[in-house]
């Protein structure tokens, strides 16, 4: 086993991964699929609805390096990896639940820097990482990486600005992805890659209106889909690759 390290891009089978504690039969399908899984759990100080999502509460930036809140530097991820605590504290509300959403995919970052940590732009600047400037605080959320090169997002912004740095950026709509709490989910927090070749979804993807045009995607890109359940989408903060076999 060994780190990943490009972040959300495995060049193998993903060994590890971070999921929310309440996913439930998809953590028992990655399980099955011979896929570790580390559970995020709840964190009071955010909103009940999104309170244990990976996508929330960790930024994975390559190999052992992860941003975090301080409460997830023990449990199951304990010694495993380095941890950076952010200085904002999380909360309830628009912005406070986001300093940790966005989407690191190569060598560009994606994030709103008005509620993104500063010290995530700090990073970026350090390590020579193009910020890709958008309007969606829910950046992570909002962004299904496909790989170095090709994205699907269900956000405007992101489409629009994403489409100047990827080959293949790809938009479809709101509205067919679950999240209890909210109006609806997000396309990022329903999937994540679980190798080079496979990204795995967290329901059935003809849930979708626009699964035609994910699948179309996914195959042009040389992508396969998996799914975990053949429930409706459903919004879990995303599948967070951390390690791959060797």
């Amino acid at each position: 086993m060994k780190y990943i390290e490009k972040p959300n891009l495995p060049q193998g089978k993903v060994s590890l991964a971070a999921i929310s504690e309440e996913a439930g039969e998809s953590t028992e399908k990655l399980n099955s699929l011979g896929i570790k899984t580390i559970k995020i759990p709840e964190y009071s100080k955010l909103p009940k609805p999104v309170c244990s999502h990976a996508d929330i509460q960790m930024l994975h930036t390559g190999r052992k390096n992860i941003f975090c809140y301080e409460h997830l530097f023990s449990g199951e991820f304990d010694k495993k990896f380095d941890f950076i605590n952010i200085p904002e504290e999380a909360g309830s509300k628009y912005p406070d639940d986001v300093r940790l959403n966005c989407a690191i995919i190569g060598n560009k970052i994606i994030c709103n820097p008005k509620t993104v940590s500063r010290a995530i732009l700090e990073y970026a600047e350090i390590h020579g990482l193009t910020i890709i400037n958008v309007n969606q605080g829910y950046s992570r959320c909002s962004i299904c990486v496909v790989n170095e090169n090709a994205i699907i997002t269900d956000d405007k912004s992101i489409f629009t600005a994403a489409g100047n740095f990827f080959n293949d950026t790809q938009f479809i709509s709101k509205g067919s992805i679950e999240l209890n709490g909210y109006g609806y989910g997000f396309i990022g927090g329903c999937c994540g890659k679980i190798h080079k070749n496979k990204i795995a979804f967290n329901g059935a993807i003809e849930s979708h209106k626009d699964y035609k045009i994910i699948i179309d995607c996914l195959e042009r890109n040389n992508v396969e889909c998996i799914e975990l359940s053949r429930n409706k989408l459903c919004d879990i903060g995303g599948i967070i690759p951390l390690c791959e076999e060797v």
